[in-house]
């Protein structure tokens, strides 16, 4: 893709990438007026060709994506939105305008995999898959686990042994599956957090000393 010119317009070529999975979704062109509205809402803006005319992605399906960043290539002659979303970019339905081929379509993100795998589980028959008996048992029993994976995270992380750093993984892998499972429980989604880090990031601190 390159930079056109129509009607004395210049459309830049726009790549839009998950920014927890790093999933390629889908390209598009933008315009200014497209940038401007993207970097104010927040929402991806985009420029139709075929109907000459400025569009927001899912104002009429309502698969809306939230751009977390716009950044200009090193030329500043195209675009990467990276955004967060757990709807279809692809008017298909599908999660990406990439997928057919397989192995693209793979979540290349490990926390990405790992949120699909316990998504994939949830209707599982909880006597053969753990992770369905944590989304169906009491809520208590969960907590429960987690405070046990977190003690062992403290003792791994306090305790030398002969491959130093092997048990803190260990032990850390079991806390985030383990989290991840509560965060679905609760209808949280990876991208909430993902949200949440950058607004943390973008946010001035309130804890400036003050001379």
């Amino acid at each position: 893709m390159a930079v056109v010119k129509e009607a004395g317009r210049i459309l830049y070529p726009v790549v839009v990438q998950h920014a927890s999975t790093l999933q390629i979704l889908m390209c598009a062109f933008a315009d200014d007026e497209a940038l401007t509205l993207t970097k104010q809402t927040h929402r991806a803006h985009f420029y139709s060709r075929s109907r000459q005319e400025l569009w927001e992605k899912g104002r009429t399906s309502g698969n809306y994506l939230t751009v977390s960043q716009v950044l200009p290539d090193c030329d500043g002659d195209s675009f990467l939105y990276l955004v967060t979303s757990d709807k279809p970019a692809c008017h298909r339905g599908s999660p990406s305008c990439f997928d057919n081929t397989p192995q693209l379509a793979q979540d290349p993100n490990p926390l990405g995999r790992l949120r699909r795998y316990i998504q994939e589980r949830e209707h599982a028959n909880p006597a053969e898959s753990y992770t369905a008996r944590l989304l169906n048992d009491p809520l208590e029993k969960l907590l429960k686990k987690i405070g046990e994976e977190a003690i062992e995270v403290i003792v791994a992380a306090a305790t030398d042994s002969q491959t130093p750093g092997a048990d803190l993984v260990w032990e850390t892998t079991d806390l985030l599956y383990h989290l991840s499972v509560l965060l679905m429980r609760s209808g949280i989604s990876l991208d909430t957090l993902d949200q949440e880090l950058i607004r943390r990031h973008h946010e001035p601190s309130s804890a400036t000393p003050q001379p």
